[in-house]
């Protein structure tokens, strides 16, 4: 079952350092993340406030990149279920896109990534998989 999903940033030059797949469920855990994400910004911007009580926030990181050329999208989120488990598995499917080799690109260091929130969902697991 396909979950709606709400974009809270996008873009190219995050300061969080290294790639990863976060799934974040507490205030205290977002602000720590927000703050390494706009630490490359000055001033930076305060927490997008995010009600915890019925949502989550899914972030994805690429890390750094040399050149530009490099973008991230979460394309989608699904609830897929399990006849051998109580809970559903919650998908979400990535898209990951690099330069093509000899394609012309700006000599710039990136670190690409996107920020969504979901509904709130118990899953017994949580599945990252490449578009």
């Amino acid at each position: 079952m396909k979950v709606n999903f709400r974009t809270i940033a996008r873009g190219a030059n995050s300061g969080y350092p290294t790639a990863s797949q976060l799934v974040i469920d507490n205030p205290e855990e977002w602000a720590s993340v927000w703050q390494q994400h706009a630490s490359n910004i000055i001033p930076p911007p305060p927490v997008p406030n995010v009600d915890f009580t019925d949502n989550q926030v899914v972030a994805v990181f690429m890390g750094e990149k040399r050149t530009g050329g490099y973008s991230v999208e979460i394309v989608s989120v699904e609830t897929k279920s399990s006849e051998k488990e109580n809970l559903a598995s919650l998908v979400i499917t990535v898209a990951y896109r690099q330069p093509k080799p000899g394609e012309i690109v700006q000599e710039v260091i990136t670190h690409p990534y996107h920020i969504i929130t979901i509904p709130q969902r118990a899953a017994s697991k949580v599945l990252f998989k490449q578009a």
